[in-house]
């Protein structure tokens, strides 16, 4: 370190440091960086952890068999025939028939 200049307190000499220990600060910021590495990455495990546990919670307290259970009645519908009214004749057919009937509407149309 280089002295510049030396002050006196009381009876005692003592020297005045103008320079910097960068190594020491190179050291401190490099450890500094480390640990908030290391804390944001546990923070990120812990909160993936507790996400996990909350979602297995939620799936046991309620289940999606009733859910699902609709979703495959509604499937059913849109992919099979059924009767609206039976009397009248009039039936709905698969919704991907629909869709291509449609489509092929619009095609003809545009051909004219």
């Amino acid at each position: 370190m280089v002295c510049r200049a030396d002050l006196t307190v009381g009876n005692r000499i003592m020297a005045r440091y103008d320079d910097i220990n960068a190594g020491a600060i190179s050291v401190i910021g490099f450890i500094s960086v480390v640990i908030a590495f290391v804390l944001i990455v546990a923070s990120q495990v812990l909160y993936i952890q507790y996400q996990e546990i909350e979602t297995r919670h939620k799936r046991e307290q309620f289940p999606l068999s009733e859910s699902e259970t609709k979703l495959a009645q509604q499937k059913t519908v849109l992919e099979s025939y059924t009767w609206i009214d039976r009397e009248k004749g009039i039936v709905s057919r698969p919704i991907k028939q629909s869709m291509q009937s449609v489509l092929d509407n619009m095609k003809s149309d545009k051909g004219k």
